[in-house]
């Protein structure tokens, strides 16, 4: 047996009866890098790999059936892994969508996925060990369970990336009063196929507004969720850059559903200020509730002060809710 990939994966894996979708949600120089590194950490993971990976990715528009004719794109990426997917996993699938929104690549892989359990993730986050294995075991002892997250963190190496994981992640690990988890995660979680298929993404929203949505909805009708907290999935952290990009995205989130909710009266400098405030109150939320999950005491000042300056970017974020098409042309998430 040669090396690399093949070498590697030439181990006994337990194989776990799931579909793993792999989608791509923000834009990069290394996109297909990206990709391959996803598609390697969860296929060699020797604690258990899925019976099958989807990745989906955007293809030519016009096609039949919704989905897109194979670009030079895919079929780049798939002529590459094709004498390695016996490796990899008992099946890899290389499909395209005509649709760039990550919420629709998600929701058309769902035709390719063949198993009751379906995990997705997003091409930048990477699984710590075990990651597929945890998630799959919390829904074994658990069949009521309809969906479990695992915990998405920047890393634990550095003061601004345990505070911004608490600010950007942690609310995906927030409980209601009765102790019930009220998020799953967009970016790596393990969910029944018929939720899936029953709370599919609106389009035209992007990431950001189309997750909140589904969650709300997921939430009315009491969908049961969990958290394996100690299934870690590491996101790709690229600098003050992108924090400001994720801050603009959450402005723009809360001021989008302020406007879809209600007719919204208020100002667009009214509209702006409501939405940095209630993302504030989400922020505080968190903190208080799993705060020290993330943080050491020594990263609170830091913490406070972030809490302060990433109202900033929410607010041009929020100022941009009129007009979501020339929001989505200004930011790198799709």
């Amino acid at each position: 047996m040669n090396g690399g990939i093949g070498g590697l994966l030439e181990r006994t894996s337990p194989v776990l009866p799931v579909s793993l979708i792999i989608v791509s949600d923000y834009l990069t120089s290394d996109g297909d890098a990206e990709l391959r590194r996803s598609l390697c950490a969860y296929a060699q993971d020797t604690r258990g790999v899925p019976a099958e990976i989807v990745i989906m990715l955007p293809g030519d528009p016009g096609s039949e059936g919704g989905h897109a004719s194979k670009n030079g794109h895919a079929s780049a990426i798939e002529a590459e892994l094709a004498g390695k997917a016996a490796y990899l996993c008992p099946s890899v699938i290389v499909a395209t969508h005509d649709s760039d929104e990550s919420s629709q690549l998600k929701d058309a892989a769902l035709s390719y996925c063949r198993h009751d359990l379906v995990a997705v993730v997003e091409a930048d986050c990477l699984p710590g060990p075990g990651w597929l294995a945890a998630l799959y075991e919390t829904v074994e002892k658990n069949p009521k369970l309809d969906a479990v997250s695992g915990r998405t963190s920047y890393g634990e190496e550095s003061m601004m990336k345990r505070v911004m994981s608490l600010l950007d992640r942690g609310f995906i690990e927030r409980r209601n009063t009765l102790g019930q988890i009220i998020h799953a995660s967009n970016n790596g979680a393990l969910y029944r196929q018929s939720v899936l298929e029953r709370y599919r993404f609106e389009a035209d929203h992007g990431p950001f507004v189309s997750s909140h949505l589904r969650q709300h909805a997921m939430l009315r009708d009491g969908v049961a969720m969990e958290l394996a907290a100690q299934a870690v999935s590491i996101h790709a952290y690229e600098g003050l850059g992108f924090i400001w990009d994720v801050r603009r995205n959450k402005g723009f989130q809360f001021a989008r559903m302020l406007l879809l909710r209600k007719k919204h009266r208020c100002s667009r400098l009214g509209l702006a200020v409501r939405a940095v405030a209630t993302s504030f109150k989400e922020n505080r939320q968190t903190a208080q509730a799993v705060g020290n999950e993330f943080c050491r005491w020594t990263d609170w000042p830091l913490f406070w002060a972030m809490m302060l300056l990433v109202r900033i970017p929410e607010f041009t974020g929020a100022l941009a809710a009129g007009d979501p098409a020339a929001f989505k042309a200004s930011t790198h998430y799709r």
